[in-house]
């Protein structure tokens, strides 16, 4: 039985401006080709903003698209949901995602050059099949988000990504020696190791600026909220 896998690329809109959704799928990790796909967006309270509306099909790669108005995106969400629904292979397939609208959308500070800067031979070891470590990058922003977000704030509140920057640098260290790891004893899962405890370490101490009433202003009270702390949600 083959494996689907159905990834969101983005899942934050910004409020005030069209929402471009695109989602991948996946099967035994390679992108297919749906013949046919449908989206409905839901808001957050679960009203209808759009029902059953054709996406765009990427005839090369089997990207699907769909640019939700600016109309819909007026007001601030938090766990609003997208369901795809998708033919594949003369099968039905459905998939949910949730969603939120922002104020500002939490933007990745890393890029490739980063990582070289700390382990200059690491440009030596890619994978014949990467020209970089983008999507290592790519990976470990989200996982940090997602990390800030098991913490019961959304990270979309930071405003400034300057502030996880050395967050993201060492979680894509992490995905990166995991990979190359062969055994427990060899180097690569040694410093994967070494990673995984100065990330938490760090994460664990991190102090940031955090729009907590989502008014685009970091207030003064809103200066010192440590990662650590007891959390709170909105």
């Amino acid at each position: 039985m083959s494996n689907i896998t159905e990834i969101l690329t983005e899942n934050e809109a910004v409020k005030g401006i069209a929402f471009p959704i695109e989602v991948k799928i996946y099967e035994d990790g390679t992108q297919i080709i749906p013949t046919a796909a449908t989206i409905t967006v839901y808001d957050e309270s679960g009203s209808e903003l759009v029902e059953d509306q054709s996406m765009t099909i990427d005839g090369s790669t089997g990207t699907l698209t769909y640019t939700l108005p600016a109309t819909n995106t007026s007001d601030l969400e938090e766990n609003a949901v997208i369901v795809i629904e998708y033919t594949y292979g003369g099968l039905d397939y459905k998939a949910s995602f949730l969603w939120d609208c922002v104020i500002n959308r939490l933007k990745c500070s890393v890029v490739d050059d980063d990582l070289k800067k700390y382990f200059p031979a690491l440009a030596d070891e890619i994978w014949g099949v990467q020209s970089n470590y983008d999507t290592q990058i790519a990976e470990a922003f989200q996982e940090v988000k997602s990390d800030i977000k098991d913490k019961g704030r959304r990270p979309a509140m930071l405003i400034d990504g300057t502030q996880l920057r050395k967050l993201i640098i060492l979680k894509a260290f992490q995905i990166i020696f995991f990979d190359f790891a062969k055994a427990e004893d060899d180097i690569w899962f040694v410093r994967y190791e070494q990673m995984r405890e100065t990330y938490e370490m760090r994460f664990s101490k991190l102090i940031i600026k955090y729009d907590a009433d989502e008014d685009g202003i970091i207030d003064s009270d809103e200066k010192n909220i440590t990662q650590g702390q007891v959390t709170f949600k909105r």
